[in-house]
Order: C-alpha cells, then sequence, then structure tokens
C-alpha cells in the first residue's frame, strides 16, 4: 500500500483526458518493503499524528488526504509512515513480509502506461472512475466492486491479485505504475503477486484510497482482519 514508488501498491474512468506530463517525484511513494526498513526513529510518534515510527494504541486524525479522517489503533504493534499532503501507512508488526494498510488521495491523475512512471493523463476523480481505471489496469486481476461504507461515507470495494508481466518487467521496473497521489508523494504503484483489498471512499471533498496489500511473504488474512478492524473505526468528513 517503497520509497521509491508505492505502497506497493493497493488499490481508476470512463474519458480520460491527456494532461501534461508529471515527472515521479523526488521523493517517490513507499512501497512496504522500503516502507518497513526505511522508518528511522525508535521513538513513538506524538499522540493522535501518524508519523515514520512506532504509533501506540489510542486515536488518530489526519487531514493529508484531502478530507478529515479520525480512527482508532487498538493495539501497540502498528508504526507508521507520513506521505507527505498524501495520507499515511501503517504496517503491523507481527503480520511479518511485506506489507501495508495505506490511506491515500487520490485527484484523477494516473500513469498512462501501467509499465511506465513517466507519461500521466487525468481521469475522472469519482472512486467509480477509480474502480474503472483500476478493472482495466494491465497485471491486475480484481473482483467487481461491491457498494460499502467506510466512516460514514458511501464506497466501493474490490479485491485483487497482481501479476507482472514479462514485457512489464522489462519496461517498468517490476511494477504496475497506478497513480499520482501528490507532487512530493510521486506514485502509488503495486508489484508482482501482491494480494490486496482496495476501497474507493467518497469523502465529501476528495476520494480517499484505501489499500491492504501484502506481498506473498506476509501474513494477509492476519493483517485484513487487524486492517478491517482500524477501517471500522472510522470516521470520514469532508474538509
Amino acid at each position: 500500500m517503497k520509497r521509491t514508488a508505492t505502497l506497493a501498491s493497493l488499490v481508476l474512468l470512463a474519458a480520460c483526458a491527456p494532461s501534461a506530463s508529471v515527472a515521479p517525484s523526488p521523493r517517490p511513494l513507499a512501497t512496504p518493503a522500503e516502507s518497513i526498513s526505511a522508518i528511522p526513529s525508535p521513538a513513538a510518534c506524538d499522540p493522535g499524528v501518524v508519523c515514520d515510527g512506532p504509533l501506540a494504541a489510542g486515536d488518530y486524525v489526519s487531514d493529508t488526504t484531502g478530507a478529515h479522517i479520525e480512527f482508532t489503533l487498538d493495539e501497540d504493534d502498528w508504526s507508521g509512515l507520513a506521505l507527505q499532503n498524501a495520507g499515511f501507512s501503517i504496517f503491523l508488526a507481527d503480520v511479518g513480509g511485506t506489507h501495508a494498510m495505506s490511506v491515500v488521495k487520490f485527484d484523477g491523475r494516473v500513469f498512462t502506461d501501467a509499465c511506465s512512471g513517466e507519461a500521466t493523463s487525468t481521469i475522472g476523480a469519482t472512486p467509480a472512475d477509480f474502480m474503472v481505471f483500476l478493472d482495466g489496469r494491465t497485471g491486475v486481476t480484481a473482483t467487481g466492486p461491491v457498494e460499502v461504507d467506510v466512516g460514514g461515507r458511501p464506497a466501493l470495494q474490490v479485491d485483487l491479485t497482481t501479476e507482472v508481466d514479462a514485457a512489464c518487467e522489462a519496461t517498468g521496473g517490476g511494477r504496475i505504475w497506478l497513480w499520482v497521489p501528490s507532487l512530493v508523494v510521486g506514485d502509488f504503484h503495486f508489484n508482482d503477486a501482491e494480494t490486496a483489498r482496495v476501497i474507493a471512499v467518497d469523502g465529501g471533498s476528495a476520494t480517499v484510497i484505501i489499500v491492504i496489500e501484502a506481498f506473498p511473504d506476509a501474513d494477509y488474512d492476519h493483517l485484513l482482519d487487524h486492517a478491517t478492524e482500524v477501517i471500522e473505526s472510522m470516521t470520514i468528513t469532508p474538509l
């Protein structure tokens, strides 16, 4: 959900209008593996703030996705990664392997080619737009979207797996390039052989994408159980 581009990630439309190319940021979005190894601080974050370090059990608030999000962590085993002006990612210690739960903004800027982090286009920015985009992405096999409620807001949810083919491996660095969360966090992508749940939330003032993702070396079911508890604790309101 690497400091070079997705949170591995997870988690789309009808009409795509080409926009000026946006070069990937010098500090692209972290993929889980790099994110976990890159968390620098042994000190706990300030209460209620998701930072690059251990997160104590308690209530948290974030306005960095374009919507106001409140949620609760019921255990001390989470660590965080702040995605500047784009959201946040959290990681659960006993899941093992490469994994993340990411909560990231989506404003319609996507990578034109799934195998390239170069050219970008602008599509519609609704949850439905995002899901259409995701469904058509090379290397992504997803279930049909189902309607859910997250934090009091309407949302669409899919479960998916990924497979990077040989051509994309050669040209795209082994990634499935997805969208541009912000100019600071330059991209969000998936890697090969991931399992993920992606939820696109209508936050009122912005579309918020929640990605729960794991590589084969992580316990995805365990992550999903605990991440679902976090999602069920959320309230989301427009800014």
